[in-house]
């Protein structure tokens, strides 16, 4: 008994020993982090008395060469988004990642209610194959009657096929508290503006949600027929499914309500699946991956745009069906993918099969296509020596890489002595070209000024601080008996999906709508803007 008493002892205080070394380890980690925020106040607060007396030729240069300047810089120097990490070195209670689930913790998200008291609630995010979700808690009674787990309800932000990620630059906002934002955009839903925890963090989620968005369209199956927007139909596909709602996890914390989720959330949770999971979700846990060939087109224009664009606009590969709205170009799938980690702000990507767009979205995409699109973007190509246009079967990798370099980067477009230099002379010389182009609804001029940097919103002192939309929509057809031939609607349009703003003013305070109604505007211009600006 003894002898059994003393190895229980020896096995107990090894046990200690081994769960007290990494304590140790970061402890010393601590300190040493400790001593180098220490050293960098002591010289910055150094620097500081030295400017302040006008002592500065006294500083050695290496200290201020070395002193850091911005935040960023200082929170490098003392590594202080490693803190978390050196903290949870040799933690004993670590948790278990979730099954089927990609990325999970915790967001800040922004309530959409300006009467909330609290904007920016604390919300445990999840991400899987299928979308992003949050969890949101109820009250104590409901905690009471369901149980420790029932009681969480998991709401559905976006199918991850039909999302976007873009990024905030906090400082092209003006805004250093917008910094590891990020808003999830999905045609059928509301924008959600979330903020990450630190860079890491931020990486990890817009990594996370891009890449699981490019699986999804590479290898994923397309959601079947009766979960897609019906003609007509105003209501969202995730309005017809409801949401989704499932048993809490016991390892994540009690969560507060928010203000943005009370108003319809009696009425969301009516729409609750019996089952707990939707059609959708079931489709794609199959494992097939082979997408139907059979996905519905409802609108007559889809076919005329599949015909006259029988190639992707990108690779070459057969029978595209989807488009890059604010470009003009059909793509294929994989392109697709690369299209929507550009950003919104690049490359607005649909599926023509999948989503349900407006009559002007489809006339538009007839009037530009891949030829008339390419011979502007690709014009150039001749001059960048190396570089050839990917065929189909090219790896993701080099369409990847031409795509960036055709879009974002603008490396084949062809510029001509008389288009300046400098980039601020390209742009106020393109920016007329887009004012003139949209004075004669010529949408070819448009489409290019566009392409070599015109602004949407410049505005034309010379004619009332007129913008390229507020002429375009005073336009008129040079046959008036020839509507077929007028373009005015369809560079309304593009000017639009490329960021011209409708509530832009002009010297006279007139905005868009108002300057084509006082310009005697023909009427259907005047009812597509009024369509557009229309809230609903």
């Amino acid at each position: 008994k003894l002898t059994r008493l003393q190895d229980k002892q020896a096995q107990s205080r090894e046990k200690h020993d081994a769960q007290q070394a990494p304590w140790e380890s970061k402890q010393k980690s601590l300190t040493a982090a400790i001593g180098e925020v220490g050293a960098d106040c002591a010289r910055a607060g150094a620097v500081s008395d030295a400017i302040s007396k006008g002592q500065v030729e006294d500083l050695d240069e290496e200290i201020l060469t070395a002193h850091p300047l911005t935040l960023e810089e200082i929170e490098a120097n003392v590594r202080f988004w490693e803190l978390q990490r050196q903290l949870n070195i040799g933690t004993l209670y670590q948790r278990k990642p979730t099954a089927g689930v990609i990325v999970e913790g915790w967001l800040y998200k922004k309530s959409s209610n300006r009467l909330s008291l609290n904007q920016w609630a604390r919300r445990w995010f999840i991400l899987d194959k299928k979308g992003v979700f949050y969890l949101k808690g109820g009250g104590e009674g409901n905690k009471k009657e369901n149980g420790d787990n029932d009681w969480m309800e998991r709401i559905k932000v976006c199918d991850i096929l039909l999302c976007t990620v873009r990024e905030i630059n906090c400082k092209a906002k003006g805004n250093p508290n917008l910094r590891f934002c990020f808003e999830i955009i999905s045609p059928n839903s509301k924008a959600y503006l979330l903020q990450a925890c630190g860079p890491q963090d931020y990486k990890m989620w817009v990594n996370g949600i891009r890449g699981c968005i490019e699986q999804q369209l590479v290898h994923g199956k397309l959601p079947p027929e009766n979960m897609l927007l019906g003609a007509g139909s105003k209501s969202s596909r995730r309005a017809q499914l409801g949401r989704n709602r499932s048993r809490g996890n016991g390892n994540h914390p009690v969560l507060e309500e928010d203000d943005d989720d009370n108003p319809n959330s009696e009425h969301r949770r009516r729409r609750l699946s019996s089952s707990g999971s939707s059609a959708f979700d079931s489709d794609f846990s199959n494992g097939d991956t082979q997408a139907s060939p059979q996905i519905g087109i409802r609108n007559p224009l889809v076919h005329k745009i599949l015909d006259a664009n029988p190639v992707c606009a990108d690779c070459g590969c057969l029978e595209p069906d989807w488009a890059s709205l604010n470009l003009g170009v059909v793509i294929c799938i994989e392109c697709s993918g690369v299209h929507r980690s550009l950003g919104v702000h690049v490359s607005k990507v649909r599926s023509l099969r999948l989503d349900l767009c407006s009559e002007n979205d489809y006339n538009l995409l007839l009037a530009l296509g891949n030829e008339r699109v390419n011979r502007v973007w690709e014009a150039g190509l001749h001059h960048q020596k190396g570089w050839t246009k990917p065929p189909a079967g090219a790896p993701r990798k080099a369409k990847e890489e031409w795509i960036k370099s055709k879009y974002q980067w603008k490396g084949f477009l062809e510029y001509h002595a008389e288009d300046g230099i400098e980039q601020e002379d390209r742009e106020v010389k393109f920016s007329n070209d887009l004012y003139e182009g949209a004075r004669c609804g010529d949408l070819a001029m448009i489409q290019e000024a566009l392409a070599k940097g015109g602004s949407v919103n410049w505005k034309n002192e010379k004619e009332g601080g007129k913008t390229a939309l507020h002429i375009c929509v005073v336009g008129q057809p040079l046959d008036v008996n020839d509507m077929e031939s007028w373009k005015g609607i369809q560079c309304a349009e593009l000017l639009i999906q490329n960021g011209s703003k409708l509530d832009a003013q002009d010297f006279d305070h007139h905005k868009v709508l108002d300057c084509a109604v006082v310009g005697n505007s023909r009427r259907e211009m005047i009812e597509y803007l009024s369509a557009r600006s229309s809230p609903s």
